[in-house]
């Protein structure tokens, strides 16, 4: 009753104006600004998902004049049966916002070893796949990765993550934001000691309680 009230004023107003007519363009309009309120919400780029840690990393070496013309890195289900593809050295991991990108280098995340075998994520979706690097590359584990590496927090992590503690689990020192660099000096279970500046040494975590990556790498990280 009050929306009849109230478009038979706005009708008396403007001389006549259909009723109808009115009431057509203002349902347009919500419906317009509906959609363009839907529009926005969709454009909005969900949160990177953060890789597992799994055991460490495997370096990939990629020639630089021709990724293309090297040795085929075959990718199997199992080690050495099942093969099922080609690792494509001159695409991308998607992990660049995580590792930076160096030229000649693909950082991968290794999940598991047998012998010389290793299981990496090679996508942005996380599949896996069994790889024999022979002599493409190089395994380091996240304590030899890390030491010493030049790292900065990941973006939209909790606020808790920010923070930079005396001890672990102690008191908060300080805090970060992931424009922040600091060094990484050592790893201690969850725990990365770091220097954030000449004067600042604390503790914050480099891996959150699922297993997943905190961290970043390098200068030139990708967001």
């Amino acid at each position: 009753m009050r929306v009849i009230r109230l478009l038979k004023i706005i009708w008396n107003d403007f001389g006549g104006f259909s009723i109808r007519v009115l009431a057509r363009t203002i349902g347009f309009l919500i419906l317009l600004a509906f959609a363009c309120s839907g529009s926005a919400h969709a454009a909005a780029a969900p949160p990177k998902m953060r890789p597992y840690i799994g055991i460490g990393i495997f370096i990939l070496q990629v020639p630089d004049s021709d990724p293309g013309g090297a040795e085929p890195l075959h990718m199997y289900e199992e080690p050495g049966i099942f093969r099922h593809g080609e690792f494509d050295r001159s695409g991308s991991t998607a992990n660049e916002w995580i590792f930076g990108v160096e030229k000649g280098r693909i950082p991968l995340v290794v999940m598991a070893r047998k012998g010389n075998w290793l299981k990496v994520c090679y996508d942005d979706a996380g599949r896996e796949a069994w790889i024999d690097p022979q002599h493409r590359g190089t395994f380091k584990t996240w304590e030899q990765f890390m030491r010493g590496e030049i790292s900065r927090l990941l973006p939209a992590l909790r606020k808790q993550y920010y923070q930079i503690y005396r001890q672990p689990s102690g008191d908060p020192l300080s805090t970060l934001t992931p424009k922040q660099m600091f060094k990484v000096i050592k790893l201690e279970n969850n725990w990365a000691m770091i220097m954030s500046d000449q004067s600042t040494i604390g503790w914050l975590r480099w891996r959150d309680e699922d297993g997943r990556l905190l961290v970043g790498f390098g200068t030139d990280i990708k967001k």
